[in-house]
């Protein structure tokens, strides 16, 4: 299965004038930061610290008391955990600090204002996010209006399942919170009647319907956050456009979230392995008789040594020139070596399908023969990079260093480093970042 989308090529000058998102790790500390200095302003202001020891509450037990304690543990909880709830931290902070709010206004303490406060800055933390999300959304959008190619492309069906998955996710997780929330304010205010109207002592200082209050409200900020932001997700994806393949720049601040790319090195096309004169069909069928038709026909087989067209005794005889000049070809290069990228700004793109900001990055994708298709089913969706990061790192294999023949420099032809033949094997290419490098062998 297959869904015919539409190609969009953004300028890098274009994609680089895209707002740039609040990094993660801020908006977390904003948002931690939030709720922790509203805490213990609202501490302060009822000079807690004189309080430390005595009854949670006084006299008979009411429902507003098991808010209040609950609210208290909420608040608690936020401080010294809240930095792990990444980008939910600014949905969460004012929800807290507002919860807390509402009993200690209504049972007359001094720090009702406080909290109210704390949670106004909250909320105008988040709305700050929410507006440069619209404008990053909005920018997106006209990006996406201006730099349609004309041009359509097969997306693969592990794409498409990948992009449901993403989705199927977040709204199960958003379903499990809402449920779980349900829950757990169901328990408490099963517990509540027991202890309504009992004292602190014949409680025995504890009240379980406040914990299980506060445990309740913790996943019903967590539901709200999550449903917001599954919304978000929806309406960005329907307002940008679900039916289209980005072609952004590589190292301009997304990257695939799988560390592998796929193993496209040594490969031999279809239609080329059933030209005359070429075994590398023959080779594999031999050694891989059971082998899927279909995947043959979409990737391709694996270049024979020794086929005369494919082999290494014809990539040998190419002179160098010859060689730059077909250095994009698979089957030049061993299976473990990256293949050759080119070294203009423009060049190199990574390929995304379903891109509508950073709210959902999209698949990133692979070219196959005559589409485009996810690795697999599975995989995640693009993240957030530094600038120059194309893959996320990871252990490479080491070109070998016996047996080279020569090293062509790959830059005159538009290439990003060199390519090292040897007498026994496939081609290796190694990038470099230095115009004015020379490669190893060269200086033996």
């Amino acid at each position: 299965m297959t869904l015919s989308c539409a190609i969009v090529r953004p300028e890098t000058r274009a994609w680089a004038s895209l707002p740039e998102r609040i990094p993660s790790r801020r908006l977390r500390f904003l948002g931690w930061l939030t709720g922790l200095f509203g805490t213990a302003a609202a501490f302060i202001a009822d000079r807690g610290w004189e309080s430390f020891g005595d009854p949670s509450w006084y006299g008979a037990f009411r429902f507003i008391d098991m808010m209040g304690i609950a609210s208290i543990l909420l608040a608690s909880g936020f401080c010294v955990l809240g930095w792990m709830l990444g980008r939910y931290a600014v949905v969460a902070a004012p929800l807290v600090l507002g919860f807390a709010a509402v009993p200690h206004t209504l049972d007359g303490y001094a720090s009702g204002p406080v909290w109210w406060l704390g949670s106004a800055a909250g909320a105008a933390l988040a709305l700050a996010v929410a507006s440069r999300s619209w404008r990053e959304l909005r920018a997106v959008r006209t990006l996406a209006q201006s730099s349609i190619t004309g041009r359509t492309v097969a997306v693969g069906a592990n794409a498409l399942k990948a992009s449901k998955r993403a989705l199927r996710r977040g709204l199960i997780q958003a379903l499990v919170f809402v449920i779980t929330a349900s829950a757990g304010w169901a328990v408490a205010f099963a517990a509540l009647p027991t202890e309504l109207g009992r004292t602190y002592e014949e409680m025995a200082r504890e009240s379980s319907a406040s914990a299980f209050a506060a445990a309740a409200a913790a996943l019903s900020i967590m539901a709200i956050a999550t449903v917001v932001s599954q919304g978000w997700r929806l309406f960005a994806m329907s307002r940008v456009g679900k039916r289209l393949v980005w072609e952004v720049p590589a190292g301009a601040g997304l990257a695939p979230s799988w560390p592998f790319v796929d193993d496209a090195s040594g490969l031999v096309p279809a239609k080329d392995a059933k030209s005359s004169g070429c075994i590398c069909l023959f080779e594999f069928r031999r050694s891989f008789p059971d082998a899927d038709d279909r995947l043959v026909e979409e990737e391709g087989v694996h270049a024979s040594a020794y086929c005369p067209l494919h082999g290494i005794d014809r990539i040998n005889d190419l002179s160098a020139a010859q060689f730059a000049a077909m250095a994009a070809e698979s089957w030049l290069w061993d299976e473990q070596s990256d293949l050759p990228e080119r070294s203009g700004p423009d060049e190199n793109r990574l390929l995304l399908y379903g891109f509508a900001g950073r709210t959902y990055t999209g698949v990133p994708l692979t070219a196959r023969a005559g589409y485009v298709d996810a690795s697999f089913p599975e995989i995640g969706l693009a993240r957030e990079a530094a600038p120059g990061v194309v893959v996320p790192g990871w252990d490479k294999a080491e070109r070998p260093a016996a047996g080279v023949l020569d090293a062509i420099d790959l830059r005159p032809a538009g290439y990003n480093g060199f390519a090292f033949r040897y007498r026994h094997d496939r081609a290796w290419f190694e990038a470099t970042e230095d115009d004015a490098a020379r490669p190893p062998a060269l200086l033996l």
